[in-house]
């Protein structure tokens, strides 16, 4: 419907909360939705948006596991943070 509106008659932000008082929108949230929806013709997620599902694959999870033992064991052996060696 806000596609719609937005497309065929041009409501505006502030339109749309004159229109809509009952909706707990701000008028921030609408603006970028209304520019997403000039600029895609769409507010769903772009497919490839954000981050990739292999982040956190058993591999990496067992490599970061490994390097803050790894780390640890720096920090004990010196008795300083790592950041005081440099």
């Amino acid at each position: 419907m806000i596609k719609n509106l937005r497309q065929l008659k041009e409501y505006t932000a502030a339109r749309f909360l004159r229109e809509f008082k009952r909706k707990n929108w701000t008028r921030g949230g609408l603006k970028t939705s209304l520019e997403k929806i000039d600029r895609t013709g769409s507010i769903d997620c772009v497919t490839g948006s954000g981050h990739p599902h292999t982040a956190r694959t058993a591999g990496n999870v067992a490599t970061i596991t490994h390097l803050r033992r790894h780390l640890s064991a720096c920090v004990r052996e010196h008795e300083a943070h790592f950041e005081d060696k440099f």
